[in-house]
This record gives structure tokens, sequence and C-alpha cells, in this order.
């Protein structure tokens, strides 16, 4: 292999600019990667990469033919063939031998440069994920265009998971559908898109998100089993969802009744109402909303899209999230609290009963206008038949003075919960069949916390359940055990 330096970057830039890959490049970043490439002449015979051994370059095929010798076939590629991109990108050994068939003229890349040129410019970024999102198939395919060849080898697996298909794709990462292949079940993977994943801030950012959401043990929030760093980027592998998120069910069923508001609102508020708690760090989730709550057939929540949480600690660090939904105090950049997500939950809840927002608009500047000062309509008004407990929640949710706002998740899944009533009477005509009374001095004793966790405890093994709370100095224990 014979290199040379002197590149006629006219030319080259002519030439990129005519590779599939790169036709969403404009010519700023073509000119930038021919001034960083080298050009390697390769005789017939000779091996441009070797299997088993990991990528050093991205080659781009100028001019000759080369053969790519996989186990049960011999593939011919010719001018515009791109060889390499995903081992490098990886930095795992190559699956096959590259050999010249011809005399081969190359542009080279190498790692460093690759890398560099990423995090400079977001098109090349976007590019590597698109060729990335067309890798990640359980079908291996070879694309041919006007004579330009590409080998798309499909990336089968990822770990012990076997990709099965594409489940979404957001902003920041797209989302696959895979298969344990050793625990024989199927997951759902997160893949941190590479114009996000060249910012150190962002990968950590994306690498947090999976640690907290590991440690938020719950059975209305997401489970996270474990992360994987490969082809140069993140992936959050968790439990597959069975259902749609909230956003799916407005669009394609219309408004919630009042009963299912209050249901799933009350699942959603304990698992809000954990994930602040002391035990579990105090974390702020600071994007509550329709499309981050997922419902199933079965009627359970599942909360998920902890990516710009924070804590009590750190919440002055970034003021984020999605602006139909942020409170004042997050607009305005004041100090914030769990209050924070209250606010979005209430907004949540008017767009499930009505099927839009109750600040929304098409200009950005009139819906922050809207959350500083316009007054909420009153949703009995709006929604006749709304249980008592859900409208108090919703207006006392959207008071725009977070101190004056309701603040106890104790309180708010009090509000919330299902067949809540004034007294719990065990009798022979009642459903109920067992009633636990417990007497206790609660001076030492966390009270929202330890009601927080009989009621998790209780919902986690899907209890038909009152709980009824009583101060001596206030009133008599109504338990009427016949």
């Amino acid at each position: 292999m014979n290199k040379d330096k002197n590149i006629d970057i006219n030319a080259a830039v002519t030439f990129l600019s005519g590779i599939e890959i790169f036709y969403e490049l404009n010519n700023g970043v073509i000119k930038n990667m021919a001034e960083r490439m080298s050009m390697c002449e390769y005789a017939a015979g000779d091996y441009l990469i070797h299997k088993g051994k990991t990528g050093r370059h991205m080659l781009l095929i100028k001019q000759g033919k080369v053969a790519v010798m996989l186990e049960d076939k011999q593939i011919l590629l010719g001018e515009g063939a791109v060889l390499g991109e995903i081992s490098l990108l990886s930095g795992k050994p190559s699956q096959a031998d590259v050999i010249a068939q011809t005399d081969i003229e190359a542009f080279v890349l190498n790692p460093d440069d690759f890398q560099t040129m990423m995090s400079q410019h977001i098109e090349l970024a976007t590019v590597m994920t698109q060729l990335m999102k067309s890798r990640l198939s359980n079908v291996d395919n070879i694309k041919t265009n006007k004579n330009r060849f590409s080998l798309n080898d499909g990336i089968q697996a990822l770990g012990k998971y076997k990709i099965l298909d594409q489940l979404g794709e957001g902003g920041t990462s797209i989302v696959y559908n895979a298969f344990d292949t050793e625990l024989e079940r199927e997951v759902a993977i997160k893949m941190l898109k590479y114009e996000i994943a060249t910012s150190k801030d962002f990968k950590q950012r994306f690498k947090r998100e999976a640690k907290i959401i590991a440690r938020l043990k719950h059975p209305n929030i997401l489970h996270v089993i474990e992360t994987i760093s490969d082809y140069s980027t993140e992936f959050i592998v968790m439990e597959k969802l069975d259902g749609y998120d909230l956003n799916y069910y407005l669009k394609h069923q219309g408004v919630f009744s009042g009963e299912q508001t209050r249901d799933i609102l009350y699942q959603v508020a304990m698992s809000l109402g954990h994930a602040n708690s002391d035990l579990s760090g105090g974390i702020i989730h600071r994007d509550v909303k329709l499309s981050n709550i997922v419902l199933d057939d079965r009627g359970h929540v599942k909360l998920m899209d902890f990516g710009i949480s924070t804590t009590n600690e750190n919440a002055a660090e970034h003021y984020e999230g999605t602006v139909l939904y942020m409170s004042p105090e997050l607009l305005l950049q004041n100090s914030i609290d769990h209050r924070v997500d209250i606010y979005a939950l209430g907004i949540t809840a008017f767009a499930m009963l009505t099927g839009k927002t109750p600040f929304s608009s098409s200009s950005i500047e009139i819906i922050i206008a809207n959350h500083l000062k316009k007054e909420l309509a009153k949703i009995e008004d709006l929604f006749p038949d709304i249980p008592t407990g859900l409208a108090e929640f919703i207006h006392r949710a959207l008071i725009k003075d977070p101190k004056e706002r309701i603040s106890s998740w104790l309180e708010i899944q009090s509000l919330l919960a299902p067949s809540k009533s004034d007294h719990f009477k065990l009798e022979a005509s009642s459903e109920m069949d067992m009633a636990i009374v417990i007497k206790m001095k609660s001076d030492a004793i966390d009270t929202d916390e330890l009601l927080r966790e009989m009621r998790w405890t209780l919902d986690r093994h899907r209890a038909d359940y009152e709980i009824e709370t009583t101060i001596k100095e206030k009133q008599e224990l109504d338990f009427d055990l016949n």
C-alpha cells in the first residue's frame, strides 16, 4: 500500500458529494472531510481490510474493484463504495476480508479525524445516525445504485440482544424492539443519536438517566435492565411496554373520562411521589406530559423518560422542559422543586379531559405569557361530570404561585385515589374482606412516607383497597369490625 497525501481538494469534494451517504452534507463539511483525508493506493491482491482485525480507518473507493469475502459468498464493490465505517464506530474486529481485485485508489479517513468531524459537524453526525439505523436490521442487504455499491452489513445483535425492529424515534434517541436470547424475553433498547452522543454533556446525562431509573424500583416507573456503550454511542436496555402513550390514545380514541383520568393520574402521582422521596434521592422528573406516560390494555401505567430529570439539590443547574407543560417558576428560571412536576401533571390532566393543554398557542411567546398570566378556565364548566377530587387537584396543581400550589404527594394521591370514600366500614355487604388497624405513636415517623410505601405495596399486588388515617385528638377511629 502506498499513501499519497497530495489530494486535489476540489476534485475530492466533487467525488465525495456523489456518494449516497453524503448527499445531505453541504460542501463546507465535505471540503473539511477531504482536507482530513489521505489517498492510498493498493495493488491487485492487497488486503484493504483483514478479517478479525480492528478497523483502523474508513475507506471510500475512488477507482478499482474490491471483493468482500463473506463466509458463504463473495461480493464485488467498485467506485463509491464505503468500507469500514461500522468497524470504525464500534472498535470491533472486521467480519470479513476485503481484497483488491484490481489496482485501487481509495480515500482514507482515520478514527481521530472521524470523531473530530462528528463533534464539529452535526450534519455528519446525523448522517451516521441514519447509517446506523440502516445497519440495525436483522436482514443483510446489498444496495446497488447506478453502478455504485455499498455493503449494508446488518447489525443483528447488540450483545445478547437480537435486534428485531424499530419501535420509535425522538429528538435525541431511537428505540428498538429486541429479544434477550438468555432470558428469552422481549426488551426495548434506546440508542442515543450520534448528533447527541458527540456532546460529552448529553452523553453523561444519558448515562445519568439510566442510573436514575435503575434505582427507582416502582411498579409505575419504567424499569432499566442495563446500559451498553458500543458503536461510539450509548444504549439503554429497558423493559418493553405493552401499550401506548396517552398522546396516542387522545389522537386515536378521543378524550378520557373523568374516572379514567383520575385512575391514570393516581398511578403517575404514586410514581412521582416515590421518585421525589428522600429514599430515592429527591428526583424531579421535569418532563411530565402525555407522551411520557404509557398505558396498557389492563389500565396499568408506566412513567418514562427521565432524560432531563434533576434532584432537589441540583435543580438550579438547568432549566428545561416542554414549554406547554412548564410551570411559571421554571419559565422564569426561579428556584424550583417537585412542584414543577405537580404543575405539569395538572396540565396533563386538563389535556386528558379536554383534548388540549390549557395554555396552547401557535406562538411560544403566547404560551409562556399564558402560563404566567392567563387564568385557567374552570374545569367543571368544561367537564361537568368530573370527579370532585380530580377537579380539586387540577385547580390546586395549576396555581401559578408555587407557594400556594398543592405540594404534598400524599394529599394528591388521596384526591386521586380510586374508589375514595369518607369512611371505611367492614360490613357483610361490602366487597372488602379484610381490615388492618395500626395504632402507633407518630412523632418519630414520617407518616407521609409510611403511607406512600403502604399504597405502593398494595398497588403492586393490584389490591382493591381504601386507607383512612386519623389522629386521636381529632376524632375516633371509624372502623366497624362486624
